[in-house]
This record gives C-alpha cells, sequence and structure tokens, in this order.
C-alpha cells in the first residue's frame, strides 16, 4: 500500500482541513504566508504531530515551471506556489500524494502534473485550461514566465515602475507591460 501524503498549500491551515490518515508537508513559503492566528494555532499543532516543513528538488521546479508556462498560469503563481507544487511533484514519485489547495492556477497546473488535488473551503476546477497574456494595445501574444522581485512569475516585456504583477479577475495589473508597445495586458482563456 502506498502511503497518503497531503502537500498543503496555505489555504489548508486557513480552512482547517482535517489530515488524520497520512503524512502533512508543505514548504518555507507557505509559513510565511500563515498571519492569523487561527492558522498559526493550526501549523504549530500539525507541526507537533509531524508536519514537515520542506523545500522542493530543483529538477521538480523547472518541471513545474515549464508546465506553468505551457498552460499559461506562469503569469499568475508566485515562487511560493511554484514549490508548492515542486514538492508534491517531487513526492508524487514516492508516495500517494493529496494537493490540498483553493487556488485554480496551482488546480490547473497540478492536474497537467498528473497530481490529485483536493480543495480546502472552494469549488475545485472542472477542467484544465490554456490560458495566455495579451496586449490590450496592439494584440501582441506576450511570452511568459520570467520571474521578478515581486514574487511573481511574469511575462518576458517590461515591469512597470511599481514592479508589481497583480492579479485581479484575469487582467494583469500594474506590474507588466508589452514590449512592443507598452500597454497592459489581459490573462485570456484560450482552451478548455
Amino acid at each position: 500500500m502506498i502511503d497518503k501524503v497531503y502537500v498543503i498549500d496555505t489555504s489548508g491551515f486557513i480552512a482547517q482541513v482535517e489530515f488524520r490518515d497520512g503524512t502533512t508537508v508543505t514548504v518555507p513559503g507557505v509559513v510565511d504566508e500563515i498571519m492569523d492566528s487561527t492558522s498559526r494555532l493550526r501549523f504549530d499543532l500539525l507541526k507537533d504531530a509531524g508536519l514537515r516543513v520542506e523545500l522542493p528538488d530543483g529538477a521538480c521546479r523547472e518541471k513545474v515551471r515549464s508546465t506553468a508556462i505551457s498552460t499559461g498560469d506562469a503569469s499568475v503563481l508566485s515562487v511560493t506556489d511554484l514549490d508548492i507544487l515542486a514538492k508534491a511533484l517531487e513526492l508524487k514519485s514516492w508516495f500517494g500524494v493529496i494537493l490540498v489547495t483553493d487556488d485554480y492556477a496551482i488546480q490547473n497546473v497540478a492536474v497537467n502534473l498528473g497530481i490529485e488535488c483536493k480543495t480546502a473551503a472552494m469549488p475545485g476546477i472542472r477542467k484544465k485550461v490554456l490560458w495566455e497574456l495579451k496586449c490590450t494595445g496592439c494584440g501582441n501574444v506576450v511570452e511568459s514566465g520570467n520571474v521578478v522581485g515581486s514574487g511573481k512569475a511574469v511575462l518576458s516585456g517590461k515591469v512597470m515602475k511599481s514592479g508589481k504583477a497583480m492579479v485581479s479577475g484575469n487582467v494583469v495589473e500594474s506590474g507588466i507591460e508589452c514590449p512592443i508597445c507598452g500597454s497592459g495586458v489581459r490573462r485570456r482563456r484560450v482552451k478548455g
């Protein structure tokens, strides 16, 4: 029988999901995201019960990054998101892994990597989706995948003065310019 391992994103601590029948693992970036006292207490209780906090292997990080670029999700995934996916991918070789997250982009990449997902509080994705980043000015489709100081993996164009790449709906705001005309870009569903 394959052991079950739950790889927990921040939402698993916030929603206080129960993990009675397996090992629990997370990454250091998730620990840094836990802000409220209830989630911190939940983290501490799971840590006392054996929760492991580990960095993922570099080869798995690269595979996740490559998959996120191919699905068009790289522009909305943080370094922590990529790490949680890479840790799940790394452990998938030896265990029955369930990635616990409410983040749709993480779920989309996970499904494309063959990683099982469980949501903490929200409904999960229903099917795989492919995205592209399209300039709102000239219509240029912009390549995604580079990481900037904000921790967001963004397109290979210019980063605006704020240095941030935040997503609200499908619009990438205040952080990315088209490398051709300088207009903002919009995340657009291509398939799915």
